[in-house]
């Protein structure tokens, strides 16, 4: 990919805008990921966003923002709902190497791309599950989850589901936006915290809410 070098300080200046500080390493994996991604949207529709600058801003460090509104546990399970081409889930890997990752994608061309993207980047930690969260809430194996993500569908639309795979303790982060209303919630839940955010470049809002469980 040309100007790897300027794309690589573009991201880093991008996530600092925010008040995220990001490695070197963490850039190179993501011009990686970056070319991966452009490559493998020849022919799977992956993403609609096709300028190397915006994928950086409106995928990358968009996915990152979550970091500023919540922390996740050290060694954490995360799972992320609706992945599509790896987002959230992969970006907040790549910069937290710690957390466990399962990134639910039900269209399997997808899932497939996913999987390639987590042995390019040598991910440890990292796995895919083809299917959706209600096939997935269906198995044997239930409350292990410490964080749920989701970026690319409607909570309401799977609400009923998470329950089942969340930890007592579970947390669920949106990326919306606009503000979650209390009635979209659902009793089993409470708002934590929520925060507004503008991407770098004037790219967009973003509203990162923050639901935890109701003890």
């Amino acid at each position: 990919m040309e100007h790897e070098d300027e794309l690589r300080e573009f991201t880093i200046s991008s996530a600092r805008e925010l008040g995220l500080t990001i490695e070197e390493a963490h850039a190179e994996h993501f011009i990686r990921y970056l070319s991966h991604l452009t490559e493998w949207n020849k022919t799977i529709n992956l993403t609609t966003i096709t300028e190397p600058k915006e994928i950086i801003i409106k995928h990358f460090v968009d996915s990152l923002t979550a970091l500023i509104s919540t922390d996740f546990p050290q060694n954490g399970v995360v799972l992320d709902v609706g992945s599509g081409a790896g987002f959230p889930g992969i970006p907040l890997k790549i910069v937290r190497s710690d957390i466990r990752l399962i990134l639910l994608e039900p269209i399997q061309k997808k899932c497939a791309f996913i999987n390639s993207v987590i042995g390019v980047l040598k991910l440890q930690g990292a796995s895919t599950f083809g299917g959706t969260v209600e096939q997935y809430a269906s198995r044997s194996i239930t409350h292990a989850i410490d964080a749920i993500v989701i970026r690319a569908l409607r909570y309401d639309k799977i609400m009923k589901h998470v329950n089942k795979v969340l930890n007592s303790k579970g947390k669920i982060v949106l990326y919306r936006t606009c503000p979650v209303g209390k009635h979209e919630i659902g009793e089993e839940f409470h708002l934590q915290n929520e925060t507004t955010l503008t991407l770098p470049g004037g790219s967009g809002r973003r509203v990162i809410t923050v639901i935890e469980k109701t003890m």
